[in-house]
């Protein structure tokens, strides 16, 4: 954690199983072990969802146990990490105004969204196309845009040859509800 007022930082969840987790799978020959890549906030700031490459499981965790510096904070933010489920592979995750949560799923070329006011995934947009969206950006003109990274067809995937496709895409896509980007001020 960093405060930018004071710059002052620490840090919580350090090695925690459900931050550094063994990977669940191993598609496209995935490292076994992954490192958190994806996060998002909830509409309020509350709280922090996240999840880790190479693993299905979406995790929470209430955004002041990680702001919290007392001694016994490290073992609430520990008693406090809550696993939401499973929502498919990916990187990327993105918050829209009516708190849903966008991610990307490559194991069925999809987005996906979670709602966190009932715990369920469904599919968002699907289309061959959605390959391994790597990032999402929500805009005020009610859009979600996103990349494709093509990582899984690079040399670190298939030794020697680049199966990349240019040109690189950028993917926009309608919001459901007025959905708009969140303004945390």
């Amino acid at each position: 954690m960093v405060d930018f007022g004071t710059g002052e930082s620490w840090r919580h969840l350090d090695n925690h199983t459900r931050v550094y987790r063994p990977g669940q799978i191993n598609p496209s020959r995935l490292p076994r072990t992954s490192a958190p890549m994806a996060f998002a906030l909830s509409v309020d700031g509350d709280t922090l969802f996240w999840t880790a490459v190479g693993s299905r499981t979406l995790y929470s965790i209430p955004t002041e146990r990680l702001r919290d510096r007392s001694l016994s904070s490290e073992v609430q933010a520990q008693a406090s990490v809550v696993s939401r489920g499973e929502k498919g592979i990916s990187d990327g995750l993105e918050t829209d105004s009516n708190g849903l949560i966008y991610l990307g799923n490559f194991e069925d070329n999809a987005i996906n969204v979670f709602n966190p006011a009932n715990g369920t995934v469904s599919v968002f947009a699907r289309d061959a196309r959605i390959a391994w969206t790597d990032a999402f950006a929500i805009a005020k003109d009610g859009y979600i845009y996103f990349t494709e990274n093509q990582l899984w067809r690079t040399k670190a995937y298939y030794p020697g040859t680049d199966r990349r496709v240019k040109p690189y895409v950028l993917f926009r896509a309608k919001l459901p509800g007025n959905g708009t980007k969140v303004n945390l001020q």
